[in-house]
């Protein structure tokens, strides 16, 4: 089985670049069966087999190697080493010979993919700079709920946005979570009947477990899966760059004030939210801002060109291993919990 990232690669050549198989396995050089199976792939719930992970014995070396390789890209190319001389000059080493504990090959390898990775240019784009049909933004904002004891309590909206009808659905949640915000476009997708073709999101911490080097990111496996599953192209802003989805700032803001002020008393969530959504379809009967219609009519247009939802529903849900102390507790986030002796 390829690995997690290979998978939405290869689908994304289908998906978004319209390659046939025989051009996707000429491109990535894996057989046409192998490529069929991950194209017509259709659930990416995650498997409840917990694999174990051996750490590459490379591993104490490539932070040696990756300082070779930038100083190499800074020279011409006549005087870069070698993947090989990169071998042989760690097996000299009195210091790192020891550590050498791979083939040649595995050197080269490695040598061969981080160069690749090194050196691509990342450039920067501007996003979304002309609104078109079946593109969204999603962001989450900050709620005040009444509790149960007549005090406030801090809750969020994640709220998803249509630039081109400037249609907008919101859904509140007890905290910004990776399952909150899977759970919560779930509902939404669900309510519209499809899916948008493009969402942008900024890099919120439920989605994008970092911003690496040259801007690319690190995603959580849930939100890689999710986005797959329902089969939409996930963007994300610059960093500290708002203003790229200010339609859904705005948004944010506007559904707050209208829906969610003075702040609601929720006994029944799933109850609250679908009154929500209802409550955000009849905002829709008026008139765009700018052109000549009302958000309903041109949203109507846009549900038509969405994904259709999928077959199999996206199941949301965190599986980690954890070992229990000698008192059978075992530790999650900051809680403990009892297992059976």
């Amino acid at each position: 089985m390829l690995e997690l990232k290979r998978q939405i690669y290869i689908g994304n050549l289908d998906q978004y670049e319209g390659m046939s198989l025989r051009g996707i396995s000429k491109k990535t050089g894996h057989h046409i069966q192998t490529i069929k199976k991950y194209v017509e792939k259709e659930d990416w719930n995650e498997g409840y087999k917990v694999r174990k992970e051996t750490p590459s014995r490379l591993e104490p070396l490539k932070s040696v190697i990756d300082e070779w390789i930038a100083e190499d890209l800074k020279r011409g190319r006549k005087y870069r080493r070698t993947a090989s001389k990169m071998y042989n000059d760690l097996a000299k080493d009195a210091e790192y010979s020891t550590k050498l504990t791979v083939g040649k090959q595995s050197v080269i390898n490695y040598v061969s993919k981080r160069k690749k990775e090194i050196s691509k240019q990342i450039y920067s784009t501007a996003m979304f700079g002309v609104h078109t049909m079946s593109e969204a933004q999603v962001d989450f904002g900050d709620i005040l709920v009444k509790n149960s004891r007549g005090g406030e309590e801090t809750w969020h909206e994640l709220v998803m946005s249509f630039p081109w009808s400037n249609a907008g659905f919101a859904q509140v949640c007890r905290y910004e979570t990776k399952e909150c915000l899977c759970e919560g476009l779930i509902r939404i997708f669900d309510y519209i009947g499809g899916v948008p073709l493009r969402i942008l999101f900024d890099n919120m911490s439920s989605a994008v477990v970092h911003v690496e080097e040259h801007g690319k990111r690190k995603l959580t496996d849930m939100f890689m899966r999710f986005t797959m599953h329902h089969r939409f192209k996930a963007e994300f802003c610059n960093p500290d760059s708002p203003n790229e989805k200010g339609n859904v700032e705005n948004k944010v803001g506007y559904l707050r004030r209208n829906y969610l002020l003075p702040p609601p008393e929720i006994a029944d969530l799933e109850r609250f939210n679908e009154q929500l959504l209802n409550e955000c379809m009849l905002d829709l009967e008026r008139d765009h801002y700018i052109k000549e219609e009302k958000i309903s009519t041109l949203f109507a247009a846009e549900q038509e060109t969405l994904i259709p939802l999928p077959r199999e529903a996206f199941r949301v849900f965190t599986i980690e291993k954890v070992k229990t102390d000698k008192y059978s507790f075992i530790q999650y986030e900051n809680n403990k919990y009892s297992t059976s002796p």
